[in-house]
């Protein structure tokens, strides 16, 4: 079962839960307690785990620099107030052939939103992208 970490600012209640019951998931700040871990710690802390995908909303991990083959990072475009729609978007992802495995998922950086999908991957140098409906 792949390992999904959450970043700090998804609501645990709302998301966690739910998401727990089809995924093994934890919360960034569970990874390393005790600890305030910025932004450009995650790469390092990913890095540190067995293949996580990390799921953000923060426009910041939308960046092709941070492709790396030991992990994947999903930026979904959506505003704080609409992480609920995670619970329908992730598994939507999941049963595309370019994220439905976890090796599938590894060295990519997406950003999903509810009608695209965008994805650096480190095999190849342009941007891919397509249309989607998350249903």
């Amino acid at each position: 079962m792949s390992q999904i970490v959450l970043d700090e600012h998804l609501a645990a209640a709302e998301i966690i839960s739910p998401l727990r019951r089809r995924f093994k998931v934890v919360r960034l700040q569970d990874v390393r307690p005790n600890e305030h871990i910025l932004d450009d710690r995650v790469p390092e802390i990913l890095r540190s785990l067995s293949q996580p995908t990390f799921v953000t909303l923060d426009e910041g991990f939308w960046n092709r620099r941070l492709c790396h083959e030991d992990y994947c990072i999903l930026h979904f475009a959506l505003r704080v107030d609409q992480q609920e729609m995670l619970l329908d978007l992730l598994p939507a992802l999941f049963r595309l052939a370019e994220f439905r495995t976890r090796r599938a998922r590894m060295g990519k950086v997406a950003r999903i939103s509810t009608a695209t999908v965008q994805y650096w991957s480190c095999a190849t140098a342009e941007l891919n992208h397509f249309e989607w409906q998350a249903t």
